[in-house]
């Protein structure tokens, strides 16, 4: 279970910095909410389930040391850790008089902030809810899902975990044999030769120094070799027959796909494969596939490099035009608008993560 973390901070660029600086840690930790002053706090966690509050310590309308002390007293087991800047030093141990959990000084660094969570956590009881590492998380999840078969959901989470940040290059290395081996005994199991299928691809990526995205790249390359086979040949049994059909769709997205061809491999006509589309997944096959297919050219827009012309060819679309148009259609803005935005959240990124800068003026180091 994720623990519930409110921002409360009247400076949108604190809360910002603060929410990346939690997103490092996602598996663990999610932001339930963000304010800008004490007083609709107070009133928030009333309402809402909230485990730890990081507030400021001045604010308008209420200061947080006063809603701290009125959080405190409508419910005494939620975690409050106050940030101030080097001249409320005094003022924040005067806080910790008021059951205050902990508290950060700025400026501050990521650690210092999961430190400040870690101490607050003890204090509440809340240490079990973080007892897996993200490598025990993943290692779990990803089994789970390699059973069950479900191909999404275990993609999703390893390109989750090539953003993961590891406490070292050692367990980041061992999640990923972990999984190799999980993969390789899925293989084993199902009888899928994936040394032979693969054998020259893998040599090529392992050419020169090796790196962590090389060992990344690797394990998608069986991952999606493993499920090739497992959603081609239908080896993994479903409850719902509709479900080796949108595996299918989420395997094929970068291939000619049809209604046409995805009806052959359910073994029924097109005609009563559109139907039965309709009526299971709510609305139709070519609208279904073109939403995924966009929501697929995002990902690849946010994690790769990849001109565009050649994005929209990869996901079936012959012209680059129509591929815009329907781009926009569905998500408001063009493919390039959309490039244009992730470049310069990116640089946003970079600025408020530069590593190692001091300011003097209270502001974070991160």
């Amino acid at each position: 279970m994720k623990i519930k973390i409110l921002l409360v901070d009247d400076e949108p660029l604190e809360r910002e910095v603060l929410r990346r600086i939690l997103a490092k840690k996602s598996e663990h930790y999610m932001v339930a909410g963000e304010l800008d002053n004490g007083q609709d706090a107070v009133d928030y966690v009333k309402k809402h389930p909230v485990d730890i509050v990081i507030m400021d310590i001045k604010m308008p309308k209420m200061t947080g040391i006063e809603a701290s002390r009125l959080m405190k007293k409508w419910n005494p087991r939620i975690g409050i850790v106050i940030v101030t800047a080097y001249n409320d030093f005094e003022f924040a141990q005067y806080a910790l008089k008021y059951n205050v959990d902990d508290y950060l000084l700025k400026p501050t660094r990521p650690e210092q902030v999961f430190e400040a969570l870690k101490r607050a956590k003890e204090k509440i009881g809340l240490m079990s809810m973080e007892s897996k590492s993200p490598s025990e998380g993943f290692k779990e999840k990803f089994s789970k899902y390699c059973r069950k078969g479900s191909y999404k959901e275990a993609k999703a989470l390893l390109h989750q975990m090539r953003k993961t940040t590891f406490e070292s290059f050692e367990e980041e290395m061992g999640t990923l044999k972990t999984l190799l081996e999980t993969l390789l005994s899925a293989a084993n199991f199902y009888k899928i030769d994936v040394e032979k299928n693969l054998e020259m691809e893998i040599k090529e990526k392992l050419k020169g120094s090796k790196n962590r995205e090389q060992y990344h790249e690797i394990l998608i390359l069986i991952f999606e070799e493993i499920f090739e086979v497992l959603i081609e040949e239908k080896r993994i049994d479903h409850e719902e027959e509709m479900t080796y059909a949108l595996q299918y769709i989420d395997k094929n997205l970068t291939r000619n796909l049809t209604l046409e061809k995805v009806a052959d491999y359910m073994n029924i006509s097109p005609h009563y494969f559109s139907k039965l589309f309709k009526s299971e997944v709510g609305e139709n096959f070519i609208d279904y596939v073109t939403s995924k297919k966009v929501e697929r050219a995002k990902e690849m827009i946010k994690e790769t490099d990849i001109p565009l012309n050649t994005i929209a060819f990869d996901l079936g679309f012959n012209e680059a035009n129509y591929f815009s148009k329907v781009f926009k259609k569905i998500s408001g803005m063009t493919p390039s608008q959309f490039r244009k935005l992730v470049e310069e959240e990116r640089k946003m990124e970079n600025q408020l993560l530069k590593r190692n800068t001091f300011q003097g003026n209270g502001k974070w180091i991160i």
